[in-house]
């Protein structure tokens, strides 16, 4: 159950990021992009200085040390997608690039299979409702499997 919880606040404080950066409620792209970060390496239980300097066969490595939940896995590596193009757009093209590749190694090392399209804003935010109405439902079987 604790870790039910703490898996479902990962993934809300990481969509409530996502979703603040696609209604472009950042006041600028630096701090956006510095809380994207901070909110995936947060879920993965890594340090956000350390995480996104690693190469990314280093950080597979690192990450496999730990236990990774799988839905958390698909949550980051679809933000790291979308943060890579944020980098692009603010002229940051190494760390894009250093970005889209930790992204592919975390998807072949996790059998994920989300591609960098899968990053964009429009897949993002596509994903995000999904997931939103996938909530909603199993909130409400609950609710209705509580009331018997």
């Amino acid at each position: 159950m604790f870790e039910n919880d703490y898996i479902m606040r990962m993934i809300m404080q990481l969509t409530r990021a996502l979703r603040k950066s696609l209604f472009r409620e950042y006041s600028n792209p630096d701090i956006e992009i510095r809380d994207i970060e901070g909110r995936v390496a947060e879920a993965l239980d890594l340090d956000p200085r350390l995480m996104f300097k690693l190469e990314p066969d280093s950080l597979v490595s690192l990450l496999q040390l730990g236990s990774v939940d799988p839905v958390l896995a698909v949550f980051a590596v679809r933000s790291i997608y979308y943060e890579s193009d944020l980098l692009e757009a603010n002229g940051e093209l190494e760390k894009a690039d250093l970005r889209r590749r930790q992204a592919d190694a975390i998807a072949e090392a996790y059998n994920i299979e989300v591609t960098l399209a899968d990053g964009s804003a429009e897949a993002m935010e596509e994903f995000l409702n999904e997931q939103e109405l996938e909530d909603e439902y199993w909130l409400e079987t609950e609710d209705e499997e509580n009331e018997k």
